[in-house]
């Protein structure tokens, strides 16, 4: 199968279509589709992950249209399908999932070699890292992605699953009753589940060190940790070397205080 007009609305998706040398069949990604930076100016934004300008991505007549489940809405994808444009829907909630996932990508955008390297690539360092991490004790882990207020995930999401991997276990893993996949935290409620390691990544929230020491105030976390956010949560060709930085974190118990 080959798609030669492609749209896609997920930003890391986007940056794995350029991974798979696709980036000249791109017609149409998001503002926030902003990876490979040094190439994706060339190609038409056309709105944003939750707000795109369907009327202009119709214009453009894509073969396919790339979307997530979680980042895009529902509304939108169907209003896409009724006008007869092909949608690819993806939603993994594991990094076992991704790997899967990018693997599909690359049959359904005709980059099927590329799709599979990328997989097995994936593949490869979750079973490193996994040996790795099998060899020393795991740590309990706090890791925000909002402020004002203070939110954070299960163990059930992507995000969830990549801490797992890496060796972290996650304070707040098990989900309130009816919760969403993200949720919001009391820090008085962080403190009482004593992490030994707080994560803070630049996105979707920009943490910085003014919010490590904001932690520190209320005793949450021995050490605390500013990471890129997208080894967090894009699912991509970033996925074999973000498991590789964050399992190093998570094996590091003194360094990063």
């Amino acid at each position: 199968m080959s798609a030669d007009r492609l749209v896609c609305l997920v930003p890391s998706l986007t940056e794995t279509l350029a991974a798979f040398e696709l980036l000249p069949r791109l017609v149409g990604r998001t503002r926030y589709c902003t990876e490979p930076a040094d190439s994706i100016n060339g190609v038409e934004a056309v709105g944003g992950t939750k707000n795109p300008d369907i009327e202009r991505i119709i214009e453009l007549a894509p073969d396919l249209v790339v979307m997530n489940a979680e980042e895009n809405r529902l509304e939108d994808y169907q209003v896409l399908a009724g006008a007869g444009i092909s949608v690819h829907v993806t939603h993994p909630r594991t990094v076992c999932d991704a790997a899967a996932m990018l693997g599909e990508l690359g049959r359904v955008t005709g980059a099927d070699a590329a799709g599979r390297s990328l997989e097995r690539a994936c593949m490869d360092a979750l079973a490193e890292v996994g040996e790795a991490v099998r060899q020393r004790s795991r740590r309990r882990v706090f890791c925000p992605i909002w402020r004002n207020p203070w939110m954070t995930f299960h163990r059930g999401t992507y995000v969830g699953d990549v801490l797992s991997v890496v060796g972290l276990d996650n304070v707040f893993g098990d989900p309130p009753e009816d919760s969403a996949d993200f949720f919001a935290v009391e820090l008085a409620e962080v403190a009482a589940r004593r992490a030994d390691l707080v994560l803070l990544p630049d996105e979707p929230y920009v943490f910085g060190a003014e919010h490590a020491e904001e932690l520190a105030s209320q005793s949450i976390g021995a050490s605390r940790v500013l990471i890129d956010g997208k080894d967090l949560s894009w699912y991509g060709p970033r996925i074999p070397s973000a498991l590789r930085r964050l399992a190093a974190i998570a094996g590091c118990a003194d360094e990063y205080s």
